[in-house]
């Protein structure tokens, strides 16, 4: 990866700036995203959507022990609802939110056999939009695969303020994300667009979505421990994507972390 191919990538996320605008207007960029998308799976459009056993499957044993599962359980992010109906199969009730309102009408399309899911339009940027589901459903386990790194930092502790919200005092959250190593790994792979990275992911931040990474050493800011009980964490595990070079999955730098509220800061939330 030379100067060269350093410019175009660069100045293609310059362009992109110019043309979409903000990156902090997630719903728009990210409706904009789900109107393209008529084919999910393995050769779908939606590069994440890998199937349920290269994903929840995977993350499942990680954070199943710490969690009740009479808890409803969040799929926060949840896009199609994949990994939302894989985990049905293990908790009584399962909610997948979504920012975009065009990927909640395909969730709910797909969804035709879980009778125990349902699916809410969200946007955890937004606190009061927590407070409010959290009203309607009580306190939940939640489970983020691949969020946070799109949220730009500036919005983060609204965001972890959201999440502190809607665990309450008997949620545990699930957090795997893309860490800052994710971009040089999609620029090492053989399959480029006209930046240098794979089509599919060109396709998502062509549409005004910009990834920054969320490393391990940013769980002390966002997650601190005069707020959050750390039950678990893992700084190099790895992401998979349905198949975007040469037939093969993509296994993405990520990390995990395991969390609740610390039971006093739960208490004063909840009075």
């Amino acid at each position: 990866m030379g100067l060269t191919d350093t410019v175009k990538l660069y100045s293609g996320f310059l362009r992109l700036r110019l043309k979409n605008g903000d990156p902090r207007e997630y719903d728009r960029h990210w409706e904009k995203f789900w109107k393209t998308v008529d084919r999910t799976g393995a050769d779908g459009q939606v590069v994440w959507d890998a199937s349920a056993q290269l994903a929840a499957a995977e993350d499942l044993p990680r954070f199943l022990p710490f969690m009740d599962r009479s808890v409803p359980i969040l799929d926060l992010g949840c896009g199609n609802g994949r990994q939302s109906r894989y985990l049905a199969r293990y908790f009584d009730k399962v909610i997948g939110a979504d920012i975009a309102p065009s990927a909640i009408e395909l969730a709910r399309q797909e969804t035709t056999e879980e009778k125990n899911v349902e699916y809410r339009v969200l946007d955890a940027t937004h606190p009061e939009q927590a407070e409010a589901f959290h009203r309607e459903f009580g306190d939940v386990n939640i489970y983020i695969r691949t969020v946070m790194h799109v949220i730009q930092k500036v919005d983060r502790p609204k965001f972890v303020q959201s999440l502190r919200t809607m665990l309450g005092e008997t949620g545990v959250l699930y957090q795997i994300e893309l860490t800052s190593k994710a971009l040089g790994y999609f620029r090492s792979l053989p399959v480029k667009g006209k930046m240098g990275l794979p089509p599919l992911i060109e396709q998502v931040v062509e549409h005004g979505v910009i990834p920054v990474g969320f490393d391990a050493n940013e769980r002390a800011e966002l997650f601190p421990d005069s707020q959050f009980d750390l039950l678990k964490e893992e700084s190099d595990v790895t992401v998979k994507t349905i198949p975007i070079a040469q037939g093969k999955e993509g296994t993405v730098p990520a990390n995990y972390l395991i969390v609740r509220n610390r039971p006093a800061v739960a208490a004063r939330m909840a009075s």
